[in-house]
């Protein structure tokens, strides 16, 4: 009789587990009984956690509440990937820092009192993510180079070797679709939480005994501590408020100058710059002169924002970045002697167009390319020095204004972004 009591105890003791793991959250796979595996994808080059990219919130808000009622948690595994289009360096980098986000992300959402430690989280980076890439394309690539698409990735090519073939095929356009399509699915961190053993079911039973033993089966939610009250938490970022700027081809003249750009969206920004260079030299400090006070404003439309994720020789950047079109209008006075040669002063004002492409050179220090054409008005006087540059005549016959259509100023100008912490709502736990 015994025996048979004790196969039932034991059936009933799986029962319960398989419970536990069908009480999973939706949209969980489980692998185990106790095994919970979770996805977060990340946008492309980036390793910052965004809850507004794909499904990223509804996995959070799973993580957040598995988190807060898994007491028993024997151990956090982390595998992150990088997707293989670009360099292999950059995406091991990735999937590295994806993985310690990962790990950050989690360690910040344990319930206060929890024992679980950052020992028992353990991270599997693997820097490219070919295995997912033939999954994916095995199921979604449906062009007519399908069979030669699946044969390279299924060769025994190293990486580079099937990364460069996969680019060659068919101009480019196989290796295009592959990253718009199939890619976005393989940058992700995926991490695995074991529990620890149930605990034993203990029967004491009266010796030499002859009984019935009637058992009900415990329901999944007796395992689980009752629901906790919804919390809001927040992930933190960084955003671009401003930049500052000098234009390096006026600085080698001495043209000393500064520019101040701030953005009002991804895509729109407003830019003030400010052209001062004002000194005279030589004899009686009359024979060379160089003197502009030039003030402008510029309206930039961004035509595709380029952020930057944080790496070790870059920041984030999340504005101000790629290629622009601006509107600009400017004036000021202006008065410029070289000896006798040249000596004349006057105002101008200008209006034009730009067009320009900024880039990333550095952890604080972007680049700006740009080249503005338009129209000009330069009212000009002209005057003369004395034999001895005591005194400076003016030249009443020599006045006009100059008319000018062209370039009309060019810039390679070292930009400092400066970025502010923010905290942004990820969703309710």
């Amino acid at each position: 009789m015994n025996k048979y009591v004790w196969t039932y105890l034991l059936l009933l003791y799986m029962g319960c587990g398989v419970l536990r793991a069908q009480d999973a959250p939706a949209n969980t796979a489980t692998d185990t009984i106790g095994t919970m595996r979770y996805r977060i994808f990340y946008r492309v080059n980036s390793t910052r956690i965004d809850s507004s990219y794909m499904d990223n919130a509804a996995r959070l808000d799973e993580i957040d509440r598995y988190l807060a009622r898994s007491p028993r948690m024997d151990s956090i595994v982390i595998y992150s990937y990088a997707s293989p289009e670009g360099p292999f360096q950059r995406n091991r980098y990735l999937a590295d820092k994806r993985g310690e986000m990962a790990k950050r992300y989690i360690l910040s959402r344990l319930p206060e009192g929890s024992t679980f430690h950052d020992s028992l989280i353990h991270l599997r980076p693997e820097a490219e993510n070919w295995e997912g890439l033939y999954e994916e394309a095995l199921l979604g690539y449906r062009e007519a180079d399908r069979n030669e698409v699946l044969q390279i990735l299924t060769s025994s090519l190293p990486d580079e070797q099937k990364k460069q073939q996969l680019k060659r095929l068919n101009q480019g356009r196989s290796w295009r679709t592959l990253v718009k399509q199939c890619m976005p699915q393989l940058r992700y961190a995926t991490w695995i939480a074991v529990w620890g053993q149930l605990p034993k079911l203990e029967l004491e039973l009266p010796p030499q005994a002859d009984y019935l033993l009637t058992l009900t089966p415990c329901p999944a939610s007796s395992l689980l501590p009752p629901p906790i009250k919804p919390s809001a938490y927040y992930i933190e970022d960084r955003h671009t408020v401003v930049a500052i700027k000098s234009n390096l081809l006026y600085d080698a003249i001495t043209w000393l100058n500064f520019a101040i750009e701030v953005p009002f969206s991804q895509r729109f920004s407003l830019l003030y710059y400010h052209q001062f260079p004002w000194w005279r030299g030589g004899q009686n400090n009359n024979k060379y002169c160089m003197r502009f006070l030039g003030i402008g404003g510029e309206a930039r439309w961004w035509f595709r924002p380029m952020p930057r994720p944080a790496d070790p020789k870059h920041m984030k950047r999340d504005k101000l970045m790629g290629h622009f079109l601006g509107l600009y209008g400017q004036g000021g006075k202006w008065d410029f002697e070289r000896k006798r040669h040249y000596c004349y002063q006057g105002e101008f004002w200008s209006a034009g167009l730009t067009y320009g492409y900024a880039m990333p050179i550095g952890r604080r220090l972007n680049l700006e390319l740009s080249l503005s054409v338009g129209y000009a008005s330069i009212p000009y006087r002209h005057y003369f020095p004395t034999e001895d540059y005591e005194l400076l005549i003016r030249d009443r016959n020599k006045t006009g204004t100059w008319h000018y259509v062209g370039p009309t100023k060019a810039e390679v100008a070292l930009v400092l972004p400066i970025l502010v912490k923010t905290k942004k709502k990820g969703g309710v736990l």
